[in-house]
């Protein structure tokens, strides 16, 4: 026999009712016979059929918990899974959370266990044996290992750019030092280019002048040894042009 209950508590039984409770549960903490929570499920199923479950929700005093199972299963569509696919994913869940392993570590799991199938997996993990045995070091040491040099990376990153950068700007420098070189050389191949021509000049004029003289070598060093002997006696080639003049004219007189 169906009890008369409360709309209060027919929306605390239908609340157990939509959280998974099952109907002896729900008897024992609400202090309802079985019977009558069964009779209450069906009505509330047959007026969702009749007028909609958003409005049966309201009617029942249930709106909230209709609510959050339609968004449920509007998010369980979008992931296209099925109610037994989703009962079988918080059961993995809750078995990954009694083994300890965080949710952040759930994905990693479930790659792993899809991956042991895969014969390289069995390949890795005996190399991974024999290198924990090479090196005397253990898979948590090595992952810390990794771990630290992989947090190091960027600052050795930033190390090599600030490098790099410094080779660039020492590349840069010596490329202008070279080009300063190749300028002061050609400058002075230049110069002495010219020097060169200056002095073929020089001596071209200087060959000149010794012909239009007719001047010989022997007549040059006789000049050279005429002015060393008046040097001695402290004479000059002029004094001596005068000298000569002034005898000249007392002969002439004679």
């Amino acid at each position: 026999m169906t009890v008369k209950l409360s709309p209060q508590k027919v929306a605390k039984i239908l609340g157990y009712y939509f959280s998974g409770l099952p109907q002896t549960k729900i008897a024992k903490k609400s202090g309802v016979d079985q019977s009558s929570i069964s009779n209450y499920a069906t009505r509330f199923k047959e007026r969702a059929g009749e007028i909609g479950l958003i409005a049966a929700g309201k009617e029942f005093y249930v709106f909230n918990e209709v609510d959050a199972l339609r968004s449920l299963s509007v998010e369980l569509h979008k992931a296209k899974l099925t109610v037994d696919e989703a009962k079988e994913g918080i059961k993995i869940e809750k078995t990954f959370m009694k083994l300890g392993i965080s949710p952040a570590h759930h994905m990693t799991l479930v790659k792993v266990c899809k991956e042991v199938d895969d014969p390289g997996f069995i390949n890795a993990a005996l190399k991974l044996s024999k290198i924990e045995s090479d090196s005397n070091i253990s898979y948590e040491e090595a992952v810390s290992g990794f771990q630290k040099m992989t947090s190091q990376l960027p600052v050795l990153e930033k190390e090599i750019e600030n490098s790099n950068t410094e080779l660039d700007s020492v590349n840069s420098n010596l490329a202008e030092r070279k080009e300063e070189l190749a300028n002061l050389e050609e400058y002075i191949t230049q110069i002495k280019e010219e020097t060169e021509n200056l002095k073929a000049e020089i001596w071209q004029e200087f060959a000149n002048i010794k012909k239009e003289a007719q001047v010989t070598e022997s007549e040059v060093k006789e000049v050279a040894k005429l002015k060393a002997d008046l040097d001695k006696k402290g004479l000059d080639i002029p004094t001596l042009v005068k000298l000569a003049e002034g005898v000249g004219n007392e002969n002439g007189e004679v």
